[in-house]
């Protein structure tokens, strides 16, 4: 096994990790000020939804790469 895709991987993964937090606390504070009649925020949080598929899409590929050589 590559150890330096495993490394790799895995700081995609916690990348994962840390979009999660950011785009569901951007939406929460998106949702609340779109009461208030300001959507800036949630507009922020729904286009950076994308980063969070890309982030774990792009770990697990390559994990499973260096898991299952090709």
């Amino acid at each position: 096994m590559d150890k330096e895709k495993l490394i790799e991987g895995s700081l995609w993964l916690s990348g994962f990790s840390l979009s999660v937090i950011l785009v569901s606390q951007l939406l929460l504070l998106g949702w609340n000020n779109h009461d208030k009649g300001n959507s800036t925020i949630l507009v922020i949080g729904i286009l950076l939804l994308p980063v969070i598929f890309y982030c774990a899409y792009k770990g697990l590929k390559l994990i499973l790469d260096t898991i299952f050589e090709k």
